[in-house]
């Protein structure tokens, strides 16, 4: 099996009220096809029929697999013997393919292999997100952003003249390194904070606050929230906005069952959300 890229997602549902279930507990019921009704089963896209295996739920994480069936014409040629003559027989084919994930059932973040030319990432995202609200409408699937982007920005620009951050009230929890925006946040009941900092004449913002960190940090791993920055390049403004690539991590082909594979995603997603 060739080596392959598995992106990283941020998966929330609005709380309905005091009565949810743990997340889990409903995701598991959300995604589990047994003892559902064949219509809440699959999702038609692109003339794919997208379906999930049954989940299995191991030392705080959610395996999967999530792939399509698709039946289309096929043509075969033969010699009838009989006949003595070729002769084209026209019927149906299956055709599929499928990728597996695992969800980290306290960070609330999955972790999903794309498998190409087959099943590309985008289409992975939107057939899981139609899957799941076949369950509930409350469910929301966010691809997460690389945080290397900005260190890269930083070091490309002579000063950083701006910085802009936007951190939503998070779920389920703020990161450590956030601490000042949850100050904000929760002390002021609010549901997010925004800060803009401005460099005096002729200085420079210290692109390694720990606000900034902090906001970094939980963009990164909640997929919410906005992070932009202007920096001068020799005399010359440049500005950059967080979120325009995505976390992507290459798994090899060292891992070539499904068991190899859950063990390489749950192991990736520990080292890069602890």
């Amino acid at each position: 099996m060739a080596d392959r890229d598995v992106y990283f997602a941020k998966i929330t549902r609005n709380q309905a009220g005091m009565f949810d279930r743990p997340f889990a507990q409903d995701l598991v019921a959300a995604i589990d096809p047994h003892n559902k009704q064949p219509e809440d089963k699959e999702v038609r896209r692109y003339r794919k029929l997208w379906r999930l295996s049954r989940p299995k739920s191991e030392d705080g994480f959610i395996t999967c697999k999530l792939g399509y069936v698709r039946t289309s014409p096929t043509a075969q040629t033969r010699y009838d013997e009989q006949l003595e003559d070729f002769v084209t027989d026209e019927e149906l084919a299956n055709e599929g393919s499928f990728a597996m994930f695992v969800v980290d059932e306290v960070r609330e973040i999955m972790a999903f292999e794309e498998r190409l030319p087959d099943i590309k990432f985008q289409a992975f995202v939107g057939a899981f997100r139609l899957l799941l609200h076949k369950n509930d409408l409350r469910w929301s699937v966010v691809l997460l952003p690389d945080p290397t982007e900005f260190d890269e920005f930083v070091r490309s620009v002579d000063s950083i003249q701006r910085i802009r951050a936007v951190v939503h009230k998070p779920n389920p929890g703020f990161l450590q390194d956030a601490k000042n925006f949850e100050d904000v946040i929760t002390q002021s009941h609010a549901e997010r904070a925004e800060v803009v900092a401005v460099a005096p004449r002729g200085g420079t913002l210290d692109p390694g606050a720990q606000w900034v960190k902090g906001a970094l940090a939980q963009i990164s791993e909640q997929g919410r929230g906005a992070l932009s920055a202007t920096g001068s390049d020799h005399g010359h403004r440049r500005t950059w906005k967080f979120g325009t690539r995505l976390q992507v991590a290459v798994i090899s082909d060292d891992a070539d069952t499904p068991e190899s594979i859950w063990d390489w995603m749950v192991k990736q997603v520990r080292e890069k959300f602890e």
